[in-house]
């Protein structure tokens, strides 16, 4: 683990740690004793600031996930107070689900980020701890993004623009990970900035939402096609 900037107080020193910690060991394999020991800190710190390991970890979630979701939402209110009483542009509205995680990944150093990690932890380690410390964060972004998504492309039924969205989510994820690890299996000429990155999982995502909606897909007529056979149904 890097050594903690000095300034940090001892709050914000046991979270950083405790970061660090859950995405090296797992939530499961980091102890207390690893926390204070890391932190520098005694067992009574932890609780007076957190309560127990489960509100350290509650704490560490929040940290990141709540401004996430609030950057999104004022975003996405952004683009729908725009739109007045007229659709919202299919891009504007995934603009507001990527670019915040995007930038919040991207700075101030995106190099190994432990929170990525973490994130990916939870979604192979017990659904529990998703459950508890992720899902409640994105459940109204949820509902939000698939209302803005519906009312930008009618014809799709409401699974097709949820599981679209589960796919740029998890597209999305998937990218940050191998974007900041740079540990893609074939490297490209020449790494993504910010706003590269942006514009092509905007473009990405547009494209598999709209599937069935353009006449054509893959070269062949769109009624035969799979992806729109569903949505004359």
């Amino acid at each position: 683990m890097s050594v903690m900037p000095e300034k940090l107080t001892t709050k914000e020193r046991i979270i950083e740690v405790a970061e660090h910690l859950f995405a090296e060991k797992g939530l499961d394999g980091t102890s207390m004793r690893d926390i204070t020991d890391g932190a520098r800190v005694n067992l009574a710190s932890v609780n007076y600031h957190f309560g127990s390991k489960d509100g350290l970890i509650a704490a560490v979630f929040d940290r990141h996930l709540t401004p996430l979701s609030e950057a999104r939402l004022a975003m996405l209110d952004a683009v729908e107070n725009a739109a007045g009483d007229r659709p919202p542009p299919l891009e504007k509205v995934l603009e507001a689900f990527v670019r915040p995680a995007v930038v919040r990944t991207s700075a101030p150093c995106r190099e190994g980020n432990p929170f990525l990690r973490l994130m990916g932890r939870c979604l192979s380690e017990p659904p529990a701890y998703a459950e508890k410390h992720v899902y409640p964060h994105f459940s109204n972004v949820v509902r939000r993004f698939h209302s803005a998504v519906a009312r930008a492309v009618p014809e799709l039924t409401g699974e097709k623009v949820f599981w679209r969205l589960a796919f740029l989510a998890g597209a999305l994820h998937y990218s940050l990970h191998a974007w900041n690890m740079n540990n893609l299996p074939l490297k490209p000429d020449k790494p993504l900035d910010t706003e590269e990155l942006v514009e092509q999982l905007i473009g990405f995502g547009a494209a598999g939402i709209r599937c069935g909606a353009a006449g054509q897909v893959m070269g062949r007529p769109a009624r035969t096609d799979a992806c729109n056979r569903g949505l004359s149904d």
